[in-house]
């Protein structure tokens, strides 16, 4: 949890948007407003966090504290076809801090 907190401070964005961009990043396409709006109030009541928006905040940091330049367009693909059939559904995997 705090990682997400801290990657959405350094980019200076919001919890929500992290995990709309960690979304794309993981899967390719832009999520549905109400799969990301239940994962985020998931992540707000309960502290749970996906292990793919996990993995992107701490990608985000580990590239920020390596003093590498970090922008919302280094982790987003470009030019991205239209994805065909469904979408995948949203699991929880939890992750143990270290």
């Amino acid at each position: 949890m705090q990682a997400i907190s801290k990657a959405a401070s350094l980019l200076n964005i919001s919890e929500y948007r992290l995990f709309d961009e960690a979304y794309l990043n993981w899967f390719g396409d832009r999520p549905k407003e109400q799969d990301i709006t239940n994962v985020f109030a998931q992540f707000k009541m309960f502290g749970e966090v996906p292990i793919w928006a996990d993995e992107f905040a701490r990608g985000i940091i580990d590239d920020l504290e390596a003093n590498r330049q970090v922008t919302l367009n280094s982790f987003c693909l470009l030019n991205l076809a239209p994805r065909l059939g469904k979408k995948p559904i949203i699991t929880f995997t939890l992750a143990q801090e270290n």
